[in-house]
């Protein structure tokens, strides 16, 4: 038991692994490179994300402002319709809508809290490394 302490810290603290983010490009020229982090709990019961924008070190804090769950068929996953708030110096700057099916992103758009200009994203599958995402 007393290794069981240090383990969940170290747990804690480790870096977000491939298998939980996402990769997404997007724009009109699909210039646009974000990596989302997959949804996670806080203590206080807040369901937290974030996104970081190539080329930025900075991870964008979200937090859940909606869901909405469909059964599709009894045999397939639910389907999980939520909005994100993006927040920036105590600010929510934007909105994430997106739209899951088991580990399937199926709908992912961000939309500019200030100007209401909205953009859409896709999976880049091919930009997933071991440790995240990479654009060339």
């Amino acid at each position: 038991m007393r290794w069981l302490a240090p383990l969940l810290l170290l747990l804690a603290i480790a870096p977000a692994h491939a298998d939980e983010i996402r990769c997404l490009t997007g724009g009109s020229r699909q210039q646009i490179h974000l990596e989302w982090k997959l949804p996670e709990g806080t203590a206080d019961g807040e369901r937290v994300s974030h996104v970081r924008y190539a080329g930025k070190t900075a991870w964008l804090r979200l937090t859940l402002a909606s869901q909405e769950s469909t059964v599709l068929a009894e045999d397939r996953p639910w389907q999980f319709d939520t909005v994100w708030d993006e927040h920036l110096d105590g600010k929510v700057i934007g909105h994430y809508a997106i739209s899951t099916q088991g580990a399937r992103i199926y709908g992912f758009s961000y939309t500019n809290a200030r100007t209401g200009q909205q953009t859409a994203f896709g999976e880049d599958f091919e930009a997933i490394t071991d440790t995240g995402c990479h654009w060339e």
